[in-house]
């Protein structure tokens, strides 16, 4: 099954610590919530418009990919845009700006639920990408233009991606996804 979801689907909230907004792309399952800290996942998009600190997420893991600006440092470690950070929810992070703002693609993960990692794809042309049918592909769309099953997919839209055998991305130019491979445990 492939379900897309709408930049406009998405639930626009503020961050646990109310030092910005992000917008929630997903939360796994259905009914759970940040504020219980009862979700396997959520991923979920912000803009960084000032150094400061992270929310702290007790016993979760985080993969944070920045997706515009020059990127950021957490904690001391540089990550340039597409380099993704993993750290522990637990951890104090702290950010620091490159340079300007960035906005950053994250998701939020029990490990003792899920297994997750992501990837940068640059798709140059149509590909057919053989999947796994017992884990879940989240697709989000960077840049480009992409089709999935003769259904366009917009810029800051999200596939979610379940039971499938393969996926067929068709792109008529470069097109950047970042593709996350999540296992239930």
């Amino acid at each position: 099954m492939i379900t897309l979801i709408k930049e406009s689907d998405q639930l626009k909230m503020p961050w646990k610590n109310r030092q910005g907004t992000t917008a929630q792309i997903l939360i796994s399952p259905k009914g759970a919530s940040l504020d219980k800290l009862d979700f396997d996942y959520r991923l979920s998009s912000a803009p960084i418009k000032t150094a400061g600190p992270f929310s702290k997420f007790p016993g979760y893991q985080r993969i944070l990919l920045p997706v515009s600006g020059a990127g950021f440092v957490l904690n001391g470690h540089p990550y340039a845009t597409f380099e993704a950070a993993h750290f522990s929810g637990d951890d104090e992070t702290h950010c620091e700006l490159l340079k300007k703002e960035v906005t950053d693609l994250g998701l939020i993960y029990h490990p003792e639920r899920v297994s997750a990692n992501v990837r940068v794809l640059n798709v140059p042309f149509p590909l057919t990408l053989t999947l796994e049918a017992d884990k879940t592909y989240l697709c989000h769309l960077l840049s480009g233009e992409l089709t999935v099953a003769g259904q366009a997919v917009a810029i800051n839209e999200t596939l979610v991606v379940n039971g499938e055998q393969s996926i067929r991305f068709e792109c008529q130019k470069k097109t950047t996804l970042a593709f996350f491979t999540l296992q239930a445990r």
